[in-house]
């Protein structure tokens, strides 16, 4: 199931880096069915980026200062439910400047 969040995660960004945006409620839709198999998948893009995050695995270009952000996202941070518990089953892939 990862991998295929993985591709799906990976031909949206294709299609939205390409400025193709026809196809968002589809992507909707998957998203939708991916947490009603309880998983929660996170795009981590835009977001400050701090040193204490356990949830990324980050690439630095320049200087890491408190203005740092995620600028691109390989993989995205994928949490699995199982009723009260939650489980990181994947760290994000981010690039970070």
């Amino acid at each position: 199931m990862i991998e295929i969040i993985n591709q799906i995660f990976a031909l949206e960004s294709k299609l939205q880096k390409n400025g193709v945006d026809d196809y968002s409620r589809n992507f909707d839709r998957i998203a939708n069915e991916f947490k009603n198999l309880n998983y929660h998948v996170i795009n981590p893009i835009g977001k400050p980026y701090r040193n204490e995050m356990t949830d990324v695995e980050a690439s630095i270009s320049g200087d890491l200062n408190k203005n740092s952000k995620i600028t691109k996202v390989l993989k995205p941070v994928i949490y699995e439910i199982n009723g009260s518990e939650t489980s990181l089953v994947q760290k994000g892939i981010v690039i970070v400047e």
